[in-house]
């Protein structure tokens, strides 16, 4: 029996029947029942909260990148800004080959531990000692400042590579229930956005402290203490976890079928798209908000505070939004949070508040819009997996999260170097009064820019095509193609 699979209807599988002149091998039969119970499991607390610990630890390495190495490189080591920002956007080089690469890698990894687990048990440790590596080289070779920190960099982002792509993948091998990840996807930004409120808190304030007024020493010693609290946060996650759905049989994917997985993807290319414009505006305003705090606002209030504002107020939008998911669809929800920020982006441009407390109500109301795109982008990125498979017969999650791992990137190395570029271009000069043209390019960095490309994501993702019901149905219909590739014809030839 042959079927043709309307891209538009895939429902119409669900009424196709099976041949009874065909047998079920039993490894096909074991497949098929580890994938349908992957489809329709229900994962409890423990088991969310062990895959979203690791995110904590993530967000200590990530978070005091994004926040604070700009600053570092230009306020405590000195480095121009137009050169820090190319520390920062060189590596994006490599990344476009190193993240896509891992993810392929990953999704062909067969161990007793599944496809994606070993890298966050093997890659965790030198992935701290390469955190820490940034911080020290500067103190082993001060008169190579520039080029160790460089170096430095790009060894972390690969490290980084290996484990984040291999855990950002799990959760479409965890479960193939939509509503389940987008449970997970919540569970994994609220410990991300804690660890990022975390980071916020402690970073800048334990470097002043650890190093006796020497900030180069003092950061040293914060990386210490953060690589050692996120290694043992990703060995919880391996013990925590278990990878359910099963590749089907005789799997194995040519760089033209990668192609053809890429090009029918729809939904990954616009939610890849938004993924990078989107990252781009929230890298511009994080790092910006430290200058705008400083040169422009003009009000009472710290920088710690303020970006404690920020971060506390995704956490505090995650289980909102995670809510709001039940009755709404992925897309909207994004829709609605990219409106709430840049609603308060353009308030902060119009009419700059006078006073401390109406501009922490505009940070909130950022903060939460960031959750938002934080946690629909995180739930439907598996889904496209599905989308992919059903439209081109290709599966390869690793690839997926690979890419978005390189969206990610290009979209902090971009928004970071582009304003470590603009900043030089505007006339900032560290640790000095600015001219009013500079404060003026500062706010503008600061708002309109930001907004722009949040705008400009929002358009995309207006037209992503995935919801739940269509997912499910996605689901079904890949589980009857696995089906029929299990049914082996019975013979009658006989000797």
């Amino acid at each position: 029996m042959t079927v043709a699979c309307s891209e538009n209807a895939p429902e119409l599988i669900d009424s196709v029947g099976f041949s009874l002149s065909k047998r079920i091998t039993k490894a096909g039969l074991k497949r098929m029942s580890e994938n349908s119970l992957a489809s329709k499991v229900r994962l409890g607390v423990g088991q969310r909260v062990g895959f979203g610990v690791a995110d904590f630890g993530f967000n200590l390495y990530y978070t005091g990148l994004n926040l604070f190495l700009l600053y570092y490189y230009t306020d405590v080591l000195g480095i121009r800004p137009a050169v820090a920002g190319l520390i920062f956007a060189i590596p994006l080089f490599w990344d476009a080959v190193t993240d896509p690469a891992m993810g392929m890698i990953a999704s062909r990894t067969r161990s007793r531990f599944g496809s994606y687990r070993p890298y966050i048990l093997f890659g965790a440790i030198p992935l701290a000692l390469s955190f820490v590596l940034m911080f020290a080289a500067p103190l082993l070779f001060p008169s190579a400042i520039v080029a160790v920190s460089a170096a430095a960099h790009i060894l972390f982002r690969t490290c980084y590579t290996v484990v984040s792509v291999p855990y950002s993948a799990m959760s479409a091998k965890i479960t193939q229930d939509s509503g389940e990840r987008g449970a997970l996807a919540g569970v994994r930004i609220l410990f991300a956005a804690t660890g990022g409120l975390f980071t916020v808190f402690v970073m800048l304030p334990f470097a002043a402290r650890f190093g006796g007024g020497d900030l180069k020493v003092g950061f040293f010693y914060v990386s210490v203490v953060f690589a050692v609290v996120a290694t043992a946060l990703f060995m919880t996650t391996f013990k925590a976890t278990r990878e359910r759905v099963e590749l089907t049989p005789g799997f194995r994917s040519a760089p033209a079928d990668l192609w053809r997985f890429l090009s029918r993807n729809r939904a990954l290319l616009l939610l890849t798209s938004a993924i990078v414009l989107g990252g781009m505006g929230g890298a511009i305003f994080g790092k910006a908000l430290v200058y705008y705090v400083l040169y422009v606002a003009g009000l009472d209030i710290s920088v710690t505070l303020a970006l404690i504002t920020l971060t506390a107020s995704v956490t505090l939008g995650v289980p909102i939004w995670m809510a709001a998911s039940r009755w709404l669809s992925k897309r909207m929800v994004w829709l609605l949070g990219a409106g709430l920020g840049m609603t308060a982006q353009l308030v902060l441009f119009a009419a700059p508040p006078a006073t401390v407390g109406p501009f922490l109500v505009l940070l909130v109301m950022l903060g939460i819009g960031n959750a938002a795109f934080a946690v629909t982008f995180w739930s439907m990125l598996p889904d496209t997996v599905e989308y992919g498979q059903f439209r081109s017969g290709v599966r390869d999650e690793g690839l997926v999260f690979g890419l978005n791992q390189l969206a990610l990137k290009a979209a902090t190395g971009l928004g970071i170097g582009l304003l470590g570029f603009l900043l030089e271009a505007i006339g900032y000069v560290a640790n000095e009064a600015q001219a009013p043209d500079t404060v003026q390019g500062l706010r503008l960095l600061s708002t309109l820019v930001p907004f722009a490309c949040s705008f400009c994501a929002a358009a995309l993702i207006a037209f992503y095509p995935v919801d739940k019901p269509l997912h499910a149905r996605l689901v079904r219909a890949i589980d009857w193609r696995n089906r029929k590739r299990s049914l082996v014809p019975q013979t009658n030839d006989t000797p």
